[in-house]
């Protein structure tokens, strides 16, 4: 455990650090991260550089934080497709998809457009639950980044009188 802790520190929190030392205020910080996490954790593999790259252009964000945070959040992008794809079926009143990896592999390789088409209704089930959940959680993850961020960025110092 150890030393996963010291590469987090060294990868991630080092660099969100002194990226903070720079002049980067905790509240912009914060913005990235939740912003980019919340496009990253999308149900839609593949989308998400573009995503992060276009939302950092549209709103002013820092963009190294933001894909910094798109790619860490890979894994969870992968762990949240299904919950994301059930919760869209249970709030639509669908049946469940089979989705296992070999299955998904099996389709796609068959045809693209069969797997399209057999799976598309997963996405946009995928997309619903992401759109219901994400919304609320990055708000409250907002304010408690930008508060641990406040916690560690060092006071900046005031002019001199």
């Amino acid at each position: 455990m150890g030393r996963l802790r010291d590469w987090l520190k060294r990868k991630v929190s080092d660099p969100l650090l002194a990226l903070l030392k720079r002049g980067l205020s905790p509240r912009d910080l914060a913005l990235a991260v939740v912003v980019s996490l919340g496009l990253a954790i999308n149900p839609i593999i593949g989308t998400t550089t573009v995503l992060c790259l276009v939302a950092g252009r549209v709103c002013r964000l820092n963009h190294l934080v933001m894909q910094t945070v798109n790619h860490l959040a890979y894994p969870l992008q992968l762990l949240l497709l299904v919950p994301f794809v059930r919760l869209g079926e249970f709030l639509t009143g669908a049946d469940p998809l089979p989705l296992s990896p070999s299955l998904l592999i099996e389709e796609f390789q068959k045809s693209f457009w069969g797997f399209v088409a057999k799976f598309g209704m997963a996405y946009a089930h995928g997309l619903l639950g992401w759109a219901l959940v994400v919304p609320v959680t990055c708000f409250g993850l907002y304010f408690l980044l930008a508060r641990l961020f406040r916690r560690l960025c060092p006071p900046t110092p005031s002019p001199a009188s």
